[in-house]
């Protein structure tokens, strides 16, 4: 099963994608924040990351850019 990480701060739309994804078959995670991203992604390595830019703690495109260099 493909692993899907969303990382997003607005519940709503944590609902609609979580719902949706679910239905066609994916493995979610959510992370609310950047931090909490970071360590999810390292915990469930997953194949797609959707990434907010406007988060809490750490915006998307710092998160964006430790990914890109993560090893």
């Amino acid at each position: 099963m493909k692993k899907i990480l969303i990382i997003e701060d607005e519940e709503i739309l944590i609902s609609l994608l979580q719902k949706k994804l679910v239905q066609a078959g994916y493995q979610i995670s959510i992370a609310k924040n950047g931090e909490e991203g970071l360590r999810l992604m390292k915990e469930t390595i997953p194949d797609l990351i959707l990434l907010d830019i406007m988060l809490p703690k750490m915006d998307g495109f710092k998160v964006c850019n430790m990914i890109k260099f993560d090893k």
